[in-house]
């Protein structure tokens, strides 16, 4: 399965807007190895990771298949990629479980031996933010979702609740509708609220300890699933969120910081 996602930021400090944008992309391989009263073993692998990011005007790229350039990103996430794990699903594709993410990560640093202990974790936990298990059972799990409880016919709606459970924490309730069904898929739209559910961790970003609070804001979807196979051929999610970030006492932000921010998603994924 394919996934690229379009994702921009505005933070407002002091009446001053600041944008980073980040493209992603990445490509994961899927296979059932095991069946057992309707839940689903199936091994995941990454076989492609990029990403793009400008954050007042400076660019960072890598690229998981850039395996000659000396662009050390790139090279660590070389080492990730062909690296399976397990994930657990259910008849319904709710993400019971993910494991041997730690295999994932095994050999990313083993062409860096200069990099200190504390340069690793710090490097590492970048990395799991965006592709480690959370992030993982999120994207799916918003995804996944889509499949109802119960028969349903052309225009029937049905409701899932999920969550973020990453650097965010909110609930998700999402209305499905069957909007049609021809030979060959079944094509699907969902509409979804998103409502705070507590705060975060905080996270490290540039030394400063932050976290994303007081979320709220709004999803719609549209998904074409295989009427043979019941596999999702193709997911397109737009999402915008607002909230306000929060920054710890640091010696960068004396005192702590608070500030608005606003979050636009675009995201797809399809099983090309």
């Amino acid at each position: 399965m394919a996934t690229d996602a379009n994702l921009s930021m505005i933070e407002k400090i002091n009446g001053v807007q600041h944008l980073v944008s980040t493209l992603i992309s990445g490509k994961l391989s899927h296979k059932v190895v095991s069946i057992k009263d309707s839940v689903y073993q199936m091994e995941v692998q990454y076989l492609r990771i990029n990403m793009h990011m400008e954050v007042e005007g400076k660019k960072i790229d890598f690229d998981s298949s850039d395996k000659v350039s000396q662009n050390m990103v790139s090279k660590i996430a070389s080492k990730m990629v062909n690296r399976p794990f397990l994930m657990t699903i259910d008849k319904r594709g709710k993400v019971l479980e993910i494991k041997n993410m730690e295999n994932v990560y095994a050999e990313i640093f083993a062409d860096f031996p200069q990099i200190t202990a504390s340069q690793k974790a710090q490097i590492k936990a970048q990395l799991e933010k965006t592709f480690g298990e959370e992030a993982i059972k999120s994207s799916f799990q918003n995804v996944f979702t889509v499949y109802p409880d119960k028969e349903i016919g052309l225009n029937d709606q049905w409701v899932a609740k999920t969550k973020f459970q990453t650097t965010i924490l909110a609930n998700i309730i999402t209305t499905y509708t069957l909007k049609g069904i021809t030979d060959k898929i079944y094509k699907i739209h969902g509409d979804a609220v998103i409502q705070a559910d507590g705060n975060g961790a905080f996270i490290t970003r540039n030394n400063i300890p932050i976290r994303f609070i007081n979320v709220n804001g709004t999803s719609t979807t549209d998904v074409q699933i295989d009427l043979t196979t019941g596999w999702i051929k193709e997911s397109k999610m737009s999402t915008a969120i607002n909230g306000i970030m929060e920054a710890k006492d640091s010696p960068a932000t004396p005192g702590g910081l608070t500030f608005p921010v606003s979050v636009v998603v675009d995201m797809e994924m399809s099983d090309k």
